[in-house]
């Protein structure tokens, strides 16, 4: 059984740690800014914080594990300092048992894809992202890097989703279109075009609202 160490004590990450456990991995503990250490979350201990990576993978041997936050900008953050403690810390790919991914799919690194999920053929996802619960990415779609889907979006065929943007819970996109880099879609969007790169997106049809700065909150 492959052990592995979880960045994130919050709602998102009890789902990761689900999907990890039915996985088949051993999620031997938590790094966490919040959480005292010598405490448990999900029954979990918390063996630090994120600066104590290379501490903890001194004492744990464990130098794998996965980035449980579903804010993109901040889930790259970690990545990035996590790999400048321990260069050769890795990032397995987390795919629930229920989830159904065609064959030949590419998932990048430290990507979780969610129970009930469906990725169709030709399509691939970057590293780091979230395909969460019940949602779907039809065939020769991609998912740029650090990007994420919400819960119950259906994704066309043929659409491509930029890096580091996040597809609000319920969207809705048709196919064949383009979402830019570091775009928001907003919850319920029927999205009938392309959408361009740092901008916040909703309604029905889905429109452009106003523009975003990269590392912007949105959760």
């Amino acid at each position: 059984m492959k052990r592995i160490l979880v960045f994130g004590a919050g709602g998102h990450s009890k789902v990761v740690i689900d999907v990890a456990l039915v996985a088949g991995f051993s999620v031997i503990g938590i790094l966490d800014e919040k959480f005292p250490v010598g405490t448990t979350y999900c029954g979990i201990p918390i063996l630090g914080r994120s600066g104590d990576l290379a501490q903890v993978v001194k004492e744990t041997s464990v130098r794998q594990g996965v980035v449980a936050i579903g804010d993109n900008w901040i889930r790259a953050r970690v990545v990035t300092r996590t790999l400048e403690a321990v260069p050769d810390f890795q990032f397995p790919v987390l795919i629930h048992p229920s989830a159904v991914v065609a064959s030949g799919v590419q998932v990048g690194a430290g990507s979780v894809v969610m129970a009930g999920s469906v990725v169709n053929p030709s399509s691939s996802i970057g590293i780091h992202c979230i395909l969460n619960t019940r949602a779907s990415l039809d065939h020769d779609g991609s998912l740029g890097d650090y990007a994420s889907i919400a819960p119950g979006c259906t994704v066309g065929g043929c659409v491509k989703v930029g890096s580091f943007s996040a597809i609000g819970l319920g969207a809705n996109l048709i196919h064949q279109i383009q979402i830019g880099e570091h775009t928001v879609i907003g919850a319920g969007a029927l999205v009938l075009g392309s959408i361009p790169d740092r901008v916040v997106a909703f309604g029905s049809p889905a429109k452009v609202i106003r523009t975003r700065t990269p590392g912007e909150a949105y959760l």
